[in-house]
């Protein structure tokens, strides 16, 4: 049995760019109109601009408006503090160590939502301590399929100025050989360079959606696409 799961990313909402709110509304609207609706959507961070505690409120008001379920990670603009205030343990959770670190087990496919906030740097992190939570998660269960979210691309991402999104590469060789020893993960997904763009990690396929906010994506973007909402549909094996 497949899962339909719907990703969104970055919206960078924030109180001097309303219409980043007009955005994520209209993005709600389309997705509530799908003619099958989604067993999740996933923010995959940079929900807010600045971290501010009085930008997520408004992410909660417009996240609420949808018809399925939703769930989301923190981005490197985004604070732990303020994201979890916000929002609910049935929309994010955060782990014993501290970070939103979580796997979803009510579905045919296991959801693993990863943590790369590195606080005080727009590159990611994964520390040997989320690679360890991480692998513990995937060994918890190797009977179904598992696909891992998270904000930060963990493979080169071609034809951008910076292809390299982590503070430290070798974050990325560490989780490219913990996956491959895992040949239960479908799929990895992530946001951050506000384009799409497609690569592999650990022998997975992985790939980038561009931002949800208009004015912010990268790219050979028409003034008339910006206006258009951002969101990818996703069918996982179960």
């Amino acid at each position: 049995m497949s899962l339909q799961v719907v990703q969104i990313s970055d919206t960078h909402l924030a109180l001097d760019a309303p219409q980043r709110s007009t955005d994520l509304a209209n993005c709600v609207s389309a997705i509530n109109a799908l003619p099958t609706q989604p067993d999740l959507v996933i923010h995959t961070g940079d929900i807010a601009n600045r971290g501010l505690a009085a930008e997520y409120p408004i992410a909660r008001h417009l996240l609420d408006q949808l018809k399925a379920p939703y769930c989301l990670i923190p981005g490197n603009r985004d604070r732990r503090a303020t994201l979890l205030a916000a929002f609910s343990a049935e929309h994010c959770a955060q782990s014993a160590q501290g970070w939103i670190q979580y796997a979803i087990e009510r579905y045919p496919v296991r959801l693993l939502m990863l943590d790369t906030l590195n606080e005080g740097s727009h590159k990611g992190q994964l520390c040997a301590e989320r690679l360890a939570h991480l692998e513990a998660m995937l060994l918890a269960d190797t009977t179904k399929p598992a696909a891992l979210f998270l904000h930060h691309p963990p493979f080169e991402a071609d034809g951008i100025p910076d292809p390299f999104q982590y503070a430290d590469w070798q974050d990325v060789t560490r989780l490219d050989a913990l996956l491959a020893r895992f040949p239960q993960v479908c799929g990895v997904y992530c946001g951050h360079v506000h384009r799409f763009i497609d690569g592999t990690v650990g022998g997975v396929n992985a790939s980038a959606i561009s931002c949800l906010a208009g004015d912010l994506r990268k790219g050979e973007v028409s003034a008339a696409q910006r206006k258009l909402p951002v969101f990818k549909s996703l069918i996982l094996p179960g």
